[in-house]
């Protein structure tokens, strides 16, 4: 669904650089720190922006050159887009549907009533948390093929990321789908995703499927002496924290084995990225 091979994209700071690929029928999401290039890649994607070298596709179609055909079946998110300020629901619904021909206002209505949006009002009058749900709602209401969401959950509590989550778990129901999300809440990406691409500083350093994330990962614990003796062949990187040395792994059964009585914890997104951000990369796995 979605192709990128060798993409760069050259900043006077910052430079983007990537493969990464999003299969049919698969929900994929891109992690990573602010600035790590995650909005940069998504408008890449869209054809918003144009990439230096490298190749891409959308749906088949080169990046570079989306035609109407292949964007009537995108649906995307951007956290630095909205809609005019001014504008009612009513007026959005109506926008959209001069855009995209198949655009299925009746399911449109429907969501946006589930989610409790009322479409009387404009969008200057909406909470946070409302427009990132609406926003959602509209990007689906054509039934695009493939989804594009840049932090959709954003502002939204508890509760509101359940149901958007569950309306995301019912779009995948139809084969054909895609969704490439991303998401600074760790939950949302590990309890909804198949796999996930972790970025830093512009490049892909880790490709994995959640499953395997479960499974296998492990932040080790370690004292200096034991850090020193181990054998770290399988430890992805490490980080000094709170006066102890944090080593995440990829072969967690590989250390419970070698390692008897070693502290361990789980190796979670969220101490992937702290790990693997701030600490000393060791080795790279980018292929599950």
């Amino acid at each position: 669904m979605i192709t990128l091979d060798r993409i760069t994209k050259r900043y006077a700071d910052f430079t983007l650089d990537l493969t990464m690929h999003v299969p049919k029928d698969t929900i994929t999401a891109l992690v990573g720190v602010n600035g790590s290039g995650k909005t940069t890649t998504f408008r890449i994607i869209l054809g918003l922006a144009k990439p230096d070298t490298g190749s891409g596709t959308l749906l088949g179609a080169d990046v570079t050159r989306l035609p109407n055909t292949v964007k009537r079946d995108v649906g995307a998110v951007l956290a630095d887009t909205s809609f005019d300020a001014v504008f009612t629901g009513d007026d959005v619904i109506r926008q959209m549907k001069a855009f995209y021909p198949n655009f299925n206002v009746p399911l449109c209505r429907t969501l946006l009533e589930r989610f409790a949006l009322p479409t009387d009002k404009k969008m200057e009058e909406f909470s946070t948390g409302m427009t990132a749900k609406f926003k959602t709602v509209i990007a689906m209401g054509h039934e695009p093929d493939v989804l594009i969401l840049d932090e959709p959950t954003a502002g939204l509590d508890i509760v509101a990321r359940g149901e958007l989550l569950d309306l995301l778990r019912a779009y995948m129901e139809t084969p054909g789908h895609s969704i490439l999300i991303s998401s600074h809440n760790s939950k949302d990406i590990e309890s909804l995703c198949d796999d996930f691409y972790f970025i830093d500083r512009g490049r892909i350093r880790l490709h994995e499927t959640i499953d395997r994330l479960r499974d296998e990962y492990a932040v080790l614990i370690l004292t200096d002496e034991q850090a020193a003796a181990m054998d770290r062949s399988h430890v992805l990187a490490s980080a000094r924290r709170h006066g102890v040395i944090h080593a995440l792994t990829d072969e967690r059964r590989y250390y419970e084995e070698n390692m008897p009585g070693i502290q361990m914890a789980r190796g979670d997104i969220d101490e992937l990225i702290t790990i693997m951000t701030a600490g000393e990369p060791l080795r790279e796995r980018n292929q599950p």
